[in-house]
C-alpha cells in the first residue's frame, strides 16, 4: 500500500503462550486491513514467538513495556491515528499498558480477561496454586512443555483492571467475545463494554475462545467497526 493511502495502522497483541502470527491468521486479517487503508503493525512479546527472553518469565507488566516500545515505535513512523486490538492476554496487556496513552484513537479486545486470578485459577488449576505459593511450574500444551514462575500471578495485583478500563474515556472501543469461550467468560466481555461508555460489544453465538470456524465472522465485525468509527469520522 503506498504511504499516502495510509489512514491508521492498527497495532496487533497477541495472546498467552501466542506469537504475531496469530497460527497464520494474521496474514489474511493484515490483507483486508490493507483494502481498508490500514496498516498492520504485529509483534512477539519477550519471551515468545521470535523475540528474545524466557517465556518462563512472563508478566503483564513486561509485556506493557513491550507494548509502549511498538507503540513509540508507530506513532515515530507513522503521522496516522493508531489502534491497538488485543487477543485474549494481550487484551489485558492493551488495557494494563495503552489505555491511558493519548497516542491511542482506538482499542478491540477480542476474548480478553479482565478477572485476571479468576481466568487463570480456573485454567491453571493446581498448577495455579502452586504459582500462588510462589514455585515454579511445568506445563504442557500443544506446543510443547514450558515452565511459568510465579512473577505472572503476583504481578496481576500490581493492575486495576476496572481502573484501567475507565481511563479508556470515551474514545472508541470495541469488545468481541465468543459465547462459549471456555477460556475466558464473558463476564470479563461485560465488564470491559459497561466500564468503556464508547463501547460496542458483540458476544459471537457458537464461538469458542479461539473463535474456531467463527475467525472470518470476527474479521467482518472488527473491519466495520473500524471503517464505522475510525476511517468514516475522519
Amino acid at each position: 500500500m503506498p504511504s499516502g493511502m495510509l489512514r491508521a495502522v492498527v497495532i496487533i497483541a497477541h495472546g498467552f503462550r501466542g506469537s504475531k502470527e496469530n497460527g497464520g491468521k494474521i496474514y489474511g486479517f493484515a490483507d483486508r486491513l490493507n483494502d481498508i487503508g490500514l496498516g498492520a503493525v504485529a509483534f512477539d512479546f519477550s519471551g515468545s514467538g521470535e523475540s528474545e527472553g524466557d517465556f518462563k518469565n512472563v508478566t503483564i507488566s513486561r509485556q506493557a513495556a513491550d507494548l509502549q516500545h511498538v507503540i513509540d515505535f508507530a506513532d515515530h513512523n507513522y503521522e496516522v491515528p493508531l489502534i491497538v486490538l488485543g487477543r485474549s492476554l494481550g487484551g489485558s496487556t492493551v488495557l494494563a499498558g495503552a489505555a491511558a496513552d493519548e497516542r491511542i484513537a482506538g482499542y478491540i479486545f477480542w476474548s480478553a480477561p479482565v478477572l485476571l486470578h479468576d481466568t487463570f485459577s480456573a485454567v491453571l488449576g493446581e498448577a495455579y496454586r502452586e504459582l500462588l505459593s510462589g514455585r515454579t511450574v511445568e506445563l504442557e500444551d500443544e506446543w510443547g512443555r514450558f515452565f511459568l514462575a510465579p512473577d505472572l500471578i503476583q504481578d496481576f495485583n500490581h493492575h486495576d483492571m476496572l481502573a484501567c478500563i475507565r481511563h479508556l474515556g470515551v474514545r472508541p472501543v470495541l469488545v468481541v467475545h465468543g459465547q462459549n469461550d471456555e477460556v475466558v467468560s464473558t463476564e470479563n466481555a461485560f465488564l470491559i463494554a459497561e466500564g468503556a461508555p464508547n463501547a460496542s460489544l458483540h458476544i459471537i453465538k457458537g464461538a469458542d475462545h479461539r473463535f474456531a470456524g467463527k475467525v472470518e465472522q470476527r474479521q467482518d465485525i472488527t473491519l466495520k467497526w473500524l471503517l464505522e468509527n475510525i476511517i468514516e469520522r475522519r
